[in-house]
């Protein structure tokens, strides 16, 4: 593709920075894991009071996520545009991790604390965004040759599927009663959630300390973009009009919804659809399910090299979509354990065309105005997947209520269980089935994508004679 000799970067430098994932998905997963089972049947806040603070909070990142990325991409100092907002999120992200399992009181004691929950909320997506937003728009603009960003996106994914895999295997060995069947021991229970917020604020101070000591460097020719940067209206408008990213965001948010409400409902589900009632249990199978994703992670880069990043994706999300229906309908260990394992396959091809997609749109979208904007769109398309999951928690909310499942109780009847199936088979298929047709018309691919790397080829060799 005419492209000029990859810069050198060790695969020591590719290893550290690829740490990264492990703090940024062990605060992400623990977070989603847990959060709803644990404010739902543990502290005992309603399903529509849930679903509302839900709905806030995505609203919130309608402010939030699009300013910091827009901030980020005009940030200015001797460490570059990124690493400032990394290192200014690490403390405070492991302190919440511990605050998001110390709740004052339990709700049918201090409705209140549903003001602490929201506030968590807040902060936490504030401190999470600000180093998961830079962290991904340093990847486009450190690993910028395909063969370069191709094999470290390959150590990113699978550095993500093992920290997941620990985040949703490692607390159903801490918590006995992760759904609080029995409330008679809810302070146990509540101990127990706190070990698992110190143990992976631990691993988020060890693993960020490794990325920013050794993983990351801010090009220069890159951050200099900064002094140029557009208005923020400006700069958001020609991003929103970006046709590889508007058909990119069908697949982008499809992935996240399933990707979220899947371990969201796990705990819930595996116990009373299931019936699965070792919590054990319910961990061994999230992490045969990811493990195996992990695993499938070099066909996807070998796909990805013979056929592109959006063959990988279809591939990936039509295994999806057929092992997603069959597992809704799992009502014992092992059926479970088979469909966890197919499912792999389908969720490895997800997450790596994920990366790979949106670096090539940066690229696009750089060739095209001259100035490098990775965190603009890091950040739009982090807002859209916060609000899009207001869909999650709505039918949540409404499957719930409609099935009497308005306040938590242990052993749900008939109608519950369905609703659980319907929420974790039909919904997703439903969603991944617009995934595959986004990524079906996405246009970066063949001639075009072979266009692209030339001109941006160019156009760096031309940015860094310029310094």
């Amino acid at each position: 593709m005419n492209e000029e000799k990859p810069r050198k970067m060790s695969l020591g430098r590719r290893l550290a920075f690829a740490c990264g994932e492990v703090g940024d998905n062990m605060a992400l997963n623990t977070f989603t894991f847990l959060i709803f089972t644990f404010y739902f049947a543990v502290v005992g806040i309603p399903t529509p009071i849930m679903t509302l603070g839900f709905i806030f909070w995505a609203l919130w990142n309608a402010i939030n996520d699009p300013l910091i990325g827009y901030l980020s991409d005009r940030t200015k100092s001797r460490w570059g545009r990124r690493i400032p907002w990394m290192i200014g999120a690490t403390i405070p992200l492991g302190i919440l991790m511990i605050l998001l399992f110390t709740p004052p009181s339990t709700y049918n004691v201090n409705q209140s604390v549903f003001i602490y929950f929201m506030i968590i909320l807040i902060l936490f997506d504030i401190v999470y965004t600000a180093f998961n937003l830079n962290y991904n728009a340093l990847f486009s603009e450190m690993f910028v040759d395909m063969k370069v960003r191709s094999s470290t996106g390959r150590i990113r994914i699978m550095f993500v599927l093992i920290a997941t895999a620990f985040a949703l295997a490692f607390p159903t060995f801490i918590i006995e009663d992760i759904t609080n069947s029995n409330p008679a021991n809810v302070n146990t229970t509540l101990t127990q959630y706190l070990i698992v917020g110190i143990v992976a604020a631990i691993i988020i101070f060890i693993f960020y300390f490794l990325i920013l000591k050794w993983g990351v460097k801010d090009p220069k020719h890159i951050s200099k973009d900064a002094e140029t940067a557009m208005p923020f209206i400006k700069t958001l408008k020609f991003t929103l009009k970006h046709k590889s990213f508007q058909w990119f965001l069908f697949p982008a948010l499809g992935t996240w919804l399933v990707i979220n409400i899947l371990p969201t409902l796990a705990p819930l589900f595996f116990t009373y659809a299931v019936g699965i009632t070792d919590a054990e249990l319910i961990g061994i199978l999230l992490l045969v399910n990811l493990l195996v994703a992990a695993l499938s992670t070099p066909l996807w880069e070998i796909i990805r090299v013979k056929k592109g990043a959006r063959m990988s994706g279809l591939i990936g999300t039509a295994v999806w979509i057929v092992t997603v229906l069959f597992f809704a309908f799992s009502n014992t260990f092992p059926m479970a354990l088979i469909f966890m394992i197919f499912m792999g396959f389908g969720l490895g091809g997800g997450l790596y065309f994920y990366d790979q997609c949106i670096a090539e749109i940066i690229d696009e979208d750089e060739i095209t105005y001259g100035v490098r904007r990775s965190g603009i769109y890091y950040a739009v398309l982090n807002f859209l997947i916060r609000l899009s999951m207001i869909l999650n928690f709505v039918i949540i909310g409404i499957v719930f209520t409609s099935t009497d499942w308005y306040n938590y109780t242990p052993n749900p009847g008939v109608d519950v269980i369905v609703g659980l199936r319907v929420l974790m088979g039909i919904y997703p298929a439903i969603v991944l089935v617009l995934s595959f047709i986004g990524l079906y018309f996405y246009p970066i691919k063949g001639a075009k994508l072979a266009e692209n790397r030339k001109k941006l080829t160019e156009l760096h060799k031309k940015k860094l004679g310029s310094i």
